[in-house]
């Protein structure tokens, strides 16, 4: 065998032996839990998958492999027997390193935090994000790259999160985590890089495009997001031409409907994505009711009334907040009277994170008003969109 087929035997025999991993990115992050998985999707992909053999050329990961399972590097080109029985013995010698190695996990327990992080943290709610960069190069154990100081990185990184300082979660958090633990870590990340000063929404798009779901509603939410980052990088271009926006819609439309099903539990976070590309296709090219796909704006919303009432009644208050804007964005979009009002008595109410506010607004200027003027005249939301906009701006100066 190959590299390829000799890495695919790998994985199979790992597999037998019961080595926990979910996907390829899992596997991968054995042998390499320190390099970015976008980097590597594409190529461990195509190797694990190819029905060709053939050289692996990456030789980080194929020396990565070769230190973990304890093979020699001639192994590559060895007789398929020698191969086999290596990997065997490999294996079976990682099998057994894994299981002692749980013992040293015992830092993901937040009880394990040092009393010094723990009193970091607290002074950091009470800092500006610049202290807390003074913070941080003070206290530089704390923060450099180390198991010791995951959890405590984590907490940090939700911290600021929600406080809207992504770009000091790009700087001084992501390099030194050693992996995302968790689905709403990663999903973070990914909304982290398309609210950069200059977004990245490709590398959002591969961060969820890469997440397995726990459930099939969590993984049309997954797919909805990774969908809407593609939507952003388009939607934001400087030279977006009608034409080709109409193509641009059509599309979208399409993605959308795959994660949004109209049925009695229909979800609403996918179906405000697609009534958002369902209105923008409405008001700018109002006679093209084929773009449509036979969806309303009117239609989406009474599909996903029991979801919405499942998010304002659920026990947790960011799935409150997420529920409650969609409806009344649902009602901006269908021109309902009296919305500014209820917007502001909802973020009094609600007293939302800088992260979640910042997310509505950039939803409703920069990926709906914003892309209506630029091809409409007198758009007949300038004057709602205007006063919601202004009400999200003075909810985050206070803040």
């Amino acid at each position: 065998m190959q590299h390829k087929f000799l890495l695919r035997f790998i994985k199979q025999e790992m597999e037998k032996s019961k080595i926990a991993f979910k996907n390829n990115e899992e596997f991968f992050h054995l042998f390499l839990p320190a390099e970015p998985w976008e980097a590597y999707r594409s190529n461990v992909s195509h190797w694990l998958s190819s029905e060709e053999d053939g050289s692996i050329r990456k030789r980080i990961f194929i020396d990565a492999i070769n230190e973990k399972l304890g093979l020699s590097p001639t192994v590559w080109n060895a007789f398929e027997s020698t191969q086999k029985e290596a990997v065997s013995r490999g294996v079976e010698a990682f099998e057994n390193l894994q299981l002692i190695n749980e013992s040293m996990f015992e830092w993901l327990d937040k009880s394990e935090q040092s009393s010094e992080q723990l009193a970091f943290l607290e002074e950091a709610k009470e800092l500006s994000i610049e202290k807390v960069k003074t913070l941080c190069l003070k206290h530089e154990e704390l923060c450099k790259r180390s198991s010791l100081n995951q959890v405590f990185l984590i907490e940090l990184f939700h911290l600021m999160y929600e406080r809207g300082a992504y770009a000091f979660v790009y700087e001084e958090i992501f390099p030194h985590l050693l992996d995302s633990y968790d689905n709403k870590v990663k999903s973070r990340k990914a909304d982290v890089y398309a609210s950069l000063p200059t977004p990245m929404y490709r590398e959002a798009f591969d961060v969820l495009n890469a997440i397995e779901g726990k459930t099939k509603a969590e993984t049309l939410d997954l797919q909805t997001a990774a969908i809407s980052n593609i939507r952003r990088e388009y939607l934001s271009s400087k030279t977006l031409k009608k034409d080709e926006l109409k193509l641009f819609l059509r599309r979208l439309i399409k993605c959308y409907s795959k994660t949004y099903v109209p049925k009695e539990e229909a979800s609403y976070y996918p179906g405000i994505n697609l009534a958002y590309m369902v209105a923008l296709a409405n008001h700018i090219f109002p006679n093209e009711t084929n773009l449509l796909e036979n969806y309303s704006v009117e239609q989406i919303y009474k599909d996903v009334q029991r979801s919405l009432e499942k998010g304002k009644s659920s026990s947790s208050k960011d799935e409150n907040y997420y529920a409650g804007v969609s409806e009344i964005e649902f009602k901006f979009l269908l021109n309902q009277p009296n919305v500014v009002q209820e917007l502001a008595y909802f973020l009094e109410e609600m007293e939302p994170t800088l992260s979640q506010v910042n997310q509505t607004k950039r939803q409703i200027d920069l990926f709906f008003l914003q892309i209506i003027e630029q091809f409409v005249d007198n758009s007949s939301f300038r004057e709602s969109t205007t006063m919601m906009l202004e009400l999200l701006d003075s909810y985050i100066l206070t803040r």
